[in-house]
């Protein structure tokens, strides 16, 4: 029975409609689930699901897609600080980026990078200080990996 309220609630979600817990409550009730705001609100909490701004409304979304929407400025911006306090180098290979990072922080600016998402990335791939960013050219990487690293290069000048 959870698994089918689960499935239904993420359904929902993915719909990018559901603005209030009261919604969510009534979709699933419309789907034949017996729940409360409470048991709603502790699913969307498990789910890492987030209320955020969407125009002039608010609507719940998945992480993952966060940075599909209209919110994904924030995503962007939030790349950009986690560029600027994890990353050591930037630089292009073919179309690949490689972003070097602080020992053990790889994971986190690589799932940032795929948070914002950007039309220049295709995947990432982490390990413990070092992220491959995939993109679909050579003139795709070359691109990114100059706005990284000038970004990074001017956050460096403002500290001194």
């Amino acid at each position: 029975m959870r698994s089918d309220r689960r499935r239904d609630l993420l359904r929902i979600l993915h719909t990018g409609k559901a603005s209030s817990q009261k919604d969510i409550v009534d979709a699933l009730r419309a789907a034949g689930h017996e729940v409360t705001q409470a048991t709603v609100s502790r699913d969307l909490r498990e789910v890492g699901a987030t209320k955020i701004r969407s125009g002039d409304d608010f609507v719940y979304l998945l992480p993952d897609e966060l940075g599909r929407t209209h919110g994904s400025d924030l995503m962007i911006r939030n790349l950009e600080r986690t560029l600027e306090e994890f990353s050591l180098d930037v630089r292009s290979a073919h179309s690949l980026v490689i972003v070097l990072t602080a020992p053990g922080h790889g994971s986190a600016v690589a799932r940032a990078i795929d948070l914002a998402g950007l039309d220049d990335v295709v995947g990432t791939v982490a390990g413990d200080d070092t992220i491959f960013v995939a993109t679909p050219s050579p003139d795709h990487a070359a691109r990114l990996a100059s706005s990284w690293s000038r970004d990074q290069e001017r956050d460096q000048e403002e500290e001194k």
